[in-house]
């Protein structure tokens, strides 16, 4: 059995137009534990296809398109890595009718603002330009489903741990994804004990 039959019917049936056949065994394992609803802590090296897990598990959970509150978040490192992955979910996401806007510091922040108001479902951005246009009441967080970390270590390590908790505390319940290659830090440590207390840690088998 192919392993993209854990995926949603409409969603393994365009998977092999962009490439792929088969998820990886991390990638199958992010997803299973996903289906469950928790939050997760997904720890793995480069490479190992956390990107394209991050992409997955939003289109598993945003089915179809919705006029107005954004229903995922996902905040990246760098604005790079976020345009990356704007660029790998647009891909996808035009096959379900999904509005992806990109949120960054590179971007003029009142075309980022109007883009919003004009509706989205999935978010990808900088921790510092998502908190200042939610400062600004850019976006509504009242439907979300979905808040992503990706490189969560390099977040925190960048100083953004107030910004995201602000976000993070603004939430109402939904599933929390962190992604990183290790979570053996103090600031991810008090993160978690304040706004993600239960969790279920999934690693890669890098042996």
């Amino acid at each position: 059995m192919s392993s993209l039959s854990i995926l949603r019917k409409e969603l393994a049936e365009i998977m092999p137009d962009f490439g792929m056949t088969e998820l990886n065994p991390f990638q199958v394992s992010i997803l299973e534990a996903f289906k469950s609803g928790k939050n997760l802590l997904i720890e793995g090296p480069e490479g190992t296809g956390k990107s394209t897990a991050i992409m997955v598990a939003a289109l598993q959970k945003i089915t179809e398109a919705s006029e107005g509150s954004p229903r995922a978040i996902i905040v990246c490192s760098t604005d790079q890595k976020a345009k990356d992955l704007k660029e790998k979910f647009a891909s996808y996401g035009r096959y379900f009718d999904l509005t992806v806007d990109l949120i960054t510091e590179k971007g003029k922040m009142l075309h980022q603002r109007n883009d919003l108001f004009d509706g989205t479902e999935i978010i990808v951005g900088t921790p510092k330009r998502l908190y200042e246009l939610y400062l600004q009441n850019g976006y509504n967080v009242s439907k979300m489903k979905l808040f992503v970390l990706d490189d969560a270590i390099e977040l925190f390590k960048g100083g953004f741990k107030m910004q995201i908790g602000r976000l993070a505390d603004s939430l109402p319940k939904c599933q929390h994804l962190l992604f990183s290659t290790t979570f053996n830090d103090y600031r991810i440590e008090e993160y978690l004990e304040e706004y993600v207390p239960i969790t279920q840690h999934v690693i890669a088998d890098t042996e």
